[in-house]
């Protein structure tokens, strides 16, 4: 189980930090957008908790309407 964060605005390209199924991300250091540098803002929650799941599940079918709009 990691503790991760969600950010309140999305993470952008230039952000190197492990990623999760739940949008959330563990930050490093060096990154940019959520590192010692800044201050990030994240609704930090469990790996594999409720609230994880739930985010996980409620981005599964937005993923997925994403990926059969591409294919159609």
């Amino acid at each position: 189980m990691v503790r991760h964060g969600v950010a309140y605005a999305g993470p952008g390209e230039g952000c190197v930090c492990a990623r999760h199924d739940c949008g959330g991300v563990v930050p490093v250091s060096w990154c940019a957008e959520h590192g010692d540098a800044v201050a990030p803002v994240l609704e930090w929650h469990a790996g594999g908790g409720i609230r994880c799941t739930d985010l996980s599940a409620a981005r599964a079918p937005a993923a997925g309407q994403t990926a059969r709009a591409t294919v159609d």
